[in-house]
């Protein structure tokens, strides 16, 4: 099978199941290679206009703006999170009902993705990003200027639908750019931002909120700035990414003459080509067929499962650490919590994203010399150190905090597990997203609906109950001897079948198409 054949049953909607992207030669035309002489996959057309053929600054810009996108998502959704005392007093309400304020909207998306990537698809990336972070901008600035618990929390889920729009879009238009061999790294970059990122919220959100001339509104106002300015950098720094080959060759259009086709000239909007007359009802119903497709689901549910914690750790630092417990930190100290995420992340980055890299671009030289065929499950065996570290991290965590091992104390030893499962779920995130995207690459938007999708529901749920169960006669050892064990456990189904028998699963197709094959 050729390039061009791979690409056009992607493009019909019949998704290569094999993950090798046909490399072999066409006709007797040789196959286009970087300059260290590794294949391009996939291979680009000739057009200076397809974004596999920009400027390598031109693609850094815009991939550093979209992951910021990603990175504002959950940053902006825990700034608020140390604030839970103050949120407590200000409503009239408890601190634990006080914390959904920031945990709530972990929901959102979820969700949010089903009509921000169909949009997309019709209408183009750019002008729903600027739409979506317009919409973040308005509500984070309702939610700062609330007067009663139900409208903030309201308006902090609005915020974050519209917010949502860099964290499913964002690894679609990164995966437009750039090719097999450089997706590792830039997808750990995003996925970095995307771990880190409520980590640092939450150690901003301390500072902010601690200081008395800002406080928890504040919080909001600046949430709003910085989308301001990831608008501003979105105009100017992320053309639109989606690519027809078929446009390629094909007359320029003719200028536009009315109002409405001028302004959207002006602002770099560039309507997908819809070579096939799909509707619009196809348009919305087509990122559900990824939930058919076995190498999407079970990575992506068996990873939410692993990192599911996430949401219930950072919104549970007030709960955990602050006044009336045995640390009895303050909000600032609260906030410095989550650097222990940071850190974990920042070393799992280092670990994660060259390492993809590497596998790939050996499996690659590998199969030009004529060796074994590159397959994307190769790139599952780097896992190996996030599940161990996961498991360990959440592990520590929970026993430190019932039986602290230096004193009542001493908060090292438990945030040392918050660093050691970021570290872990650093390493999950950017395997399991460079593995779904290369097994099909022209579906990634559709393919992070999927992954975000049960992240963010797997994530919703825990902060309603872990601060009952930390407090129930068996303490926090239980909950999270609990979540330690589950991604070991569920492992082999989750990904150990794909290391298995990986081709042969995808070479069936859809779950629903089983029996008829």
């Amino acid at each position: 099978m050729s390039v061009d054949d791979v690409e056009k049953s992607v493009e019909d909607g019949q998704l290569t199941p094999t993950g090798e992207h046909g490399l072999e030669k066409n006709d007797g035309k040789p196959l286009k290679t970087a300059s260290d002489g590794t294949i391009l996959v996939p291979q680009p057309s000739d057009d200076p206009e397809e974004p596999l053929n920009w400027s390598w600054r031109k693609k850094h810009m815009a991939m550093i703006v979209l992951a910021f996108g990603t990175f504002f998502v959950k940053f902006t959704a825990t700034i608020i999170a140390p604030g839970a005392h103050q949120l407590a007093e200000e409503f009239g309400t408890s601190p634990r009902r006080a914390t959904y304020i920031a945990s709530a909207a972990s929901v959102v998306p979820a969700v949010a993705p089903f009509l921000w990537v169909p949009l997309s698809n019709r209408l183009g990336r750019r002008p729903i990003l600027l739409v979506g972070n317009l919409m973040a901008i308005a509500f984070a600035i309702v939610v700062a200027r609330a007067n009663v618990y139900g409208q903030a929390l309201a308006c902090r889920i609005l915020m974050a639908f519209g917010a949502s729009v860099g964290i499913c879009i964002g690894p679609g238009a990164i995966s437009d750019m750039f090719f097999l061999h450089e997706k590792g790294k830039r997808m750990g970059i995003n996925s970095f931002l995307l771990v880190c990122a409520p980590y640092l919220g939450g150690v901003a959100g301390g500072s902010i909120i601690y200081n008395n001339d800002l406080g928890w509104r504040w919080s909001m106002y600046i949430s709003a700035i910085l989308y301001a300015i990831l608008v501003v950098a979105h105009f100017f720094f992320v053309p639109e990414t989606l690519y027809h080959r078929s446009s390629f060759g094909a007359p320029k259009p003719p200028p536009p003459t009315t109002f409405v086709g001028k302004f959207c000239k002006f602002m770099g909007f560039h309507p997908p080509a819809n070579p096939h007359n799909h509707t619009w009802l196809y348009t919305f119903t087509r990122p559900f067929a990824m939930f058919a497709y076995p190498a999407v689901v079970l990575p992506s549910l068996w990873f939410s499962i692993a990192g599911m914690t996430e949401v219930a750790n950072t919104a549970g630092f007030p709960l955990n650490f602050g006044p009336g417990t045995r640390y009895n930190f303050n909000t600032r100290e609260i906030g410095f919590c989550s650097f222990s995420g940071f850190i974990g992340a920042v070393a799992g980055e280092f670990f994660a994203g060259p390492l993809c890299d590497f596998v790939a671009k050996r499996g690659l030289r590998r199969q030009e010399a004529g060796g074994e065929k590159w397959r994307p499950e190769k790139m599952l065996h780097v896992l190996w150190s996030g599940v161990i570290t996961v498991s360990a991290g959440l592990l520590l965590y929970g026993l430190e905090l019932n039986y602290p091992s230096m004193g009542t104390r001493s908060w090292a030893p438990a945030l040392a597990g918050i660093l050691i499962f970021t570290f872990g779920q650093e390493i999950l995130v950017t395997v399991i997203m460079t593995y779904m995207t290369d097994c099909y690459p022209q579906r990634a938007a559709e393919v992070s609906i999927v992954f975000q999708f049960w992240l963010n529901i797997m994530a919703y749920h825990p902060p309603f109950y872990v601060p009952q169960w930390i407090h129930s006669g068996g303490g926090a050892k239980v909950p999270y001897i609990v979540f330690a064990v589950l991604p070991i456990v569920i492992f082999p189904f989750g990904i150990g079948v794909f290391m298995w028998r990986g081709p042969q699963i995808r070479a069936k197709g859809r779950i629903v198409d089983w029996k008829k094959e």
